[in-house]
């Protein structure tokens, strides 16, 4: 089954990619969130949530954990004061090339004996599923 196939990839693929982190003291949602901030420079707090499956008080210590570790910093938005932009620090700009090369790693092993033609048709129709099951959402 479908939900069943989901659920393993979620799990154990997440599972693998903390494996492979682990040596940079790390967890897949701390992977996520340097990525996307490197990716989106001052995105708001509040907008990291639906990338990191859970709920805002799990963002914040996640948040808090990462600025201990120097690896990204908060600053009071300028337009709404309840709100707060994240950024990667000096040191969590060097880690990014890091993250890209275990996550490159981790995708080479997901994708190993699928032959080129097979990824991109796995692609296409990832694509469509993800743009079938976002379209009712209201994220």
């Amino acid at each position: 089954m479908f939900i069943c196939d989901i659920s393993v990839f979620n799990r154990y693929g997440k599972q693998k990619l903390d494996e492979q982190l682990e040596v940079l003291n790390l967890k897949w949602h701390d992977l996520v969130l340097l990525l996307v901030v490197e990716q989106i420079p001052g995105i708001e707090q509040a907008r990291l949530i639906p990338f990191l499956q859970t709920d805002k008080a799990n963002v914040t210590k996640l948040i808090q954990r990462l600025e201990q570790n120097n690896y990204i910093y908060r600053e009071t938005n300028k337009t709404d004061k309840r709100n707060k932009n994240v950024f990667l620090t000096k040191e969590g700009k060097k880690l990014v090339p890091k993250l890209y090369e275990i996550m490159n790693i981790w995708e080479d092993a997901c994708f190993s004996e699928i032959e080129k033609s097979e990824l991109e048709l796995y692609k296409k129709i990832s694509s469509k599923i993800i743009t079938n099951i976002m379209r009712n959402t209201n994220e």
